[in-house]
């Protein structure tokens, strides 16, 4: 789907989760959205992103147009963008068989690496149609490899072409079939939600979030410990920053400021509840 059409959905999505309908404004909304549908261990509230959904998707046509035959649609020209077929080649690797499915340039079949990885300047030279149809198997034939290139070689693209060439003089093919593997799932086989859950890759992960969503809880009690773990209820202290109507003191003890940690912890009534609980 397009930008548009995401972001519409979105919208849906934030109205439906902040004001229990379809359109809302921003001021319902307590947490950034784009925190919000994110992982739970990343201290988020767990809501898919469409967006990122809508990638795991589209990279499983590309992983089952490269491994099963038999689908109806194999054969049609599926376009994917560049971002798409990067995360899907850094998510798989090949195993070399007969070298009739692997991609020679494409494909991660170098010791688990791709030509692009361990050669940039030499596959800059390769141009892109002959990227996405060029077989190990033909690859391997050292005439073939000389006619994907285009251009002039200078020193540096002929040294990395001598060291692919030592690379491919140790590949033995077999009758076995090519399999790709995938990375990211101890079976090898791609899955959707796997590929969702890379594209969290590099993200810092919460260390309480099993003490929000795992406690023995109503669930509405989880979204208020989320909410406070975040330090966004609507306390006196927040209400202040926004300029908006509040008293200047708890309304419970009449000792202290009103924030979440002081209503939570440090409000004498707080204390009792906790000691009586």
């Amino acid at each position: 789907p397009s930008k548009k059409r995401l972001q519409q959905l979105e919208k849906i999505q934030r109205g439906f989760l902040w004001a229990g309908r379809a359109i809302t404004n921003g001021g319902h909304c307590h947490v950034n959205w784009h925190h919000a549908s994110r992982p739970l261990a990343l201290g988020s509230l767990g809501v898919r992103d469409v967006e990122r959904v809508g990638l795991a998707l589209r990279l499983r046509w590309l992983w089952l147009s490269r491994t099963d035959e038999g689908r109806a649609w194999q054969g049609l020209d599926l376009q994917f963008s560049s971002n798409e077929r990067t995360l899907f080649f850094a998510s798989t690797y090949m195993t070399i068989g007969n070298g009739m499915n692997a991609l020679f340039w494409e494909d991660r079949w170098l010791n688990g690496h791709s030509v692009g990885e361990l050669m940039p300047l030499f596959y800059s030279c390769i141009p892109k149609r002959r990227r996405k149809a060029r077989t190990v198997a033909e690859g391997l034939n050292c005439n073939a490899l000389a006619h994907d290139i285009q251009g002039v070689l200078v020193i540096h693209e002929i040294g990395q072409y001598l060291q692919l060439w030592q690379l491919t003089q140790q590949a033995m093919l077999s009758d076995a079939p090519d399999q790709l593997i995938c990375k990211q799932t101890a079976s090898g086989i791609y899955s959707a939600q796997s590929c969702y859950a890379a594209t969290f890759q590099g993200s810092v992960h919460s260390y309480s979030w099993k003490l929000i969503w795992k406690a023995w809880a109503p669930p509405r009690l989880k979204f208020f410990h989320w909410l406070a773990n975040l330090d966004r209820c609507w306390t006196a202290d927040r209400l202040a920053c926004q300029r908006l109507q509040h008293h200047l003191c708890c309304l419970l003890c009449d000792q202290a400021p009103e924030m979440i940690r002081h209503l939570m912890l440090d409000c004498p009534f707080s204390r009792q509840a906790w000691h009586e609980t």
